[in-house]
Formats: C-alpha cells, sequence, structure tokens
C-alpha cells in the first residue's frame, strides 16, 4: 500500500471515531470536494474549513455511523477508496447500509480534490480517465 493510501486509511479511522480533526489532515488547505449525485448535499466545496464543515454536518445526521474501507485503490498521484456506509438516523432511527467511493487527488501527502461518487462504476471510470490537475 503506498503511503497516500496508508495516510487515507488512517483519515477514515478518525472519521469512524467522530475525529474530524483528525481526519482533516490529510485534506489540503485549498482542496476542493465534489460531490457527484443526485443528493441534496451534491456540490462543491472548497478549502478545508469548508469541507470540515460540511464533513461536520453529515456527520451531525447519524446517531450511528461506520464507514468501512472495501478496497483501496491507488494509481499514480489519485487513489480510490471503495466505502460501506453502516449508519443509524439520528432522527428517525433508520438504519442505512449502502456503497460509494471516493476518488482522492494527492500531493505531497494531502488531499488537493476529493471526488464523492455514489456509482462507484462512476468512481472507477473517473480513477482510468485522465487527470485533470
Amino acid at each position: 500500500m503506498t503511503d497516500d493510501a496508508t495516510l487515507l486509511r488512517e483519515a477514515y479511522e478518525a472519521l469512524n471515531e467522530g475525529n474530524v480533526a483528525g481526519a482533516m489532515e490529510v485534506v489540503d488547505e485549498h482542496a476542493e470536494w465534489v460531490e457527484h449525485s443526485e443528493l441534496p448535499e451534491a456540490g462543491s466545496y472548497v478549502g478545508r474549513d469548508t469541507i470540515r464543515g460540511f464533513l461536520e454536518a453529515f456527520l451531525e445526521s447519524w446517531q450511528e455511523f461506520r464507514q468501512e474501507t472495501e478496497e483501496l485503490i491507488p494509481e499514480n498521484e489519485r487513489v480510490l477508496i471503495c466505502l460501506r456506509l453502516n449508519a443509524r438516523g439520528k432522527g428517525s432511527g433508520i438504519p442505512v447500509e449502502t456503497r460509494y467511493a471516493h476518488l482522492w487527488t494527492m500531493r505531497e501527502g494531502r488531499g488537493v480534490r476529493i471526488d464523492a461518487y455514489y456509482d462507484r462504476d462512476e468512481a472507477l471510470e473517473a480513477l482510468r480517465a485522465p487527470s485533470h490537475g
């Protein structure tokens, strides 16, 4: 496993423990997080502080939250992380299990762009496409 993949695995474990600050250590100050989906929070979040706020708000909606890393695929400066979420809604108590993927573009041990895909096949296509940055 590459150093970047190891850093990212540790960041996701920190997030599982509710340690948003620890998870954010791998995010570059000027990073861009892009949610590719039809979900209400879809869009682009720019800058570490904005991304932190987005993640904190997302985590607030869950009574229980755990992301399992099912697969890590490092390729050049990018790392694809395939995840499975097991969570329980805070207000509703409804259990949720779903899969999705995050494609990280890394520079010097920091994520400069994170593309979040609900469709893992779409994320794999993006990994195989030429990098744009």
